[in-house]
């Protein structure tokens, strides 16, 4: 299902534990965008671990970013259909300079994919997103940026959504998770919890397992610790 990060200027990016969480839940590739020297200028096609862990995190912190972690539904495992994209052009590019970056997470059902090997984004993008920026800039706005056009996008898509603008503006659509400064659209960047049942709650759970009918069948509880993602 994918996760975005984004940020804004002035905020630092997360540690690299955290991105390695990211990224080992959504292992199908990477990328980011960020906003500096009045464009924005995306980077992807970060199919390892190890390649994507070249960048320069800590040079990021006084830049608008948006990043992002691929999990495939639809289209290939390859680094042209890695996020994020532009509005328009070659959505394939690795590396270009444009003015607005688009990252989404989700799965979108009801579009038609466009080309071959295209995913469900791309070709979201490329109906439905693209005209609409073009319609924007001849107006001198931004995507997004009121409630009414995000409830259009949120209907149509089920989705989260990250767009970035030259100046540094993030527009986040969906319900994500704030923590640090940095905005995650779900929770795939949080550890995996351990804890284990402390011994009195061990104790009681067998007390009752015990009281019950032996036609019951239950089992009594044996220590065990338990690892899980909450």
């Amino acid at each position: 299902m994918c996760i975005i990060l984004s940020k804004p200027a002035g905020v630092a990016m997360p540690g690299i534990d955290v991105l390695q969480n990211c990224w080992e839940r959504n292992p199908h590739g990477a990328g980011y965008a960020v906003a500096r020297d009045g464009a924005v200028y995306i980077h992807k096609g970060f199919m390892t671990w190890d390649n994507f862990a070249t960048i320069d995190f800590d040079g990021l912190t006084d830049y608008s970013c948006v990043f992002h972690f691929r999990f495939a539904t639809h289209g290939s495992q390859s680094a042209g259909n890695c996020h994020p994209f532009p509005a328009t052009g070659n959505l394939r590019r690795k590396t270009c300079k444009t003015d607005v970056a688009i990252a989404h997470n989700g799965i979108i059902s009801q579009v038609k994919i466009a080309k071959n090997d295209y995913s469900d984004t791309m070709s979201y993008i490329e109906q439905k997103i693209a005209p609409h920026w073009k319609q924007c800039k001849a107006k001198g706005s931004y995507m997004y940026s009121v409630k009414s056009s995000q409830k259009v996008l949120l209907d149509e898509t089920g989705s989260k959504w990250s767009f970035l603008y030259p100046n540094g503006t993030i527009i986040n659509v969906g319900q994500g998770i704030t923590e640090n400064g940095q905005w995650y659209s779900n929770a795939g960047f949080e550890r995996f919890a351990s804890f284990q049942i402390e011994p009195h709650r061990l104790a009681c759970l067998n007390r009752w397992a015990r009281s019950r009918s032996s036609t019951d069948e239950i089992t009594p509880v044996r220590p065990l610790a338990m690892t899980g993602y909450f």
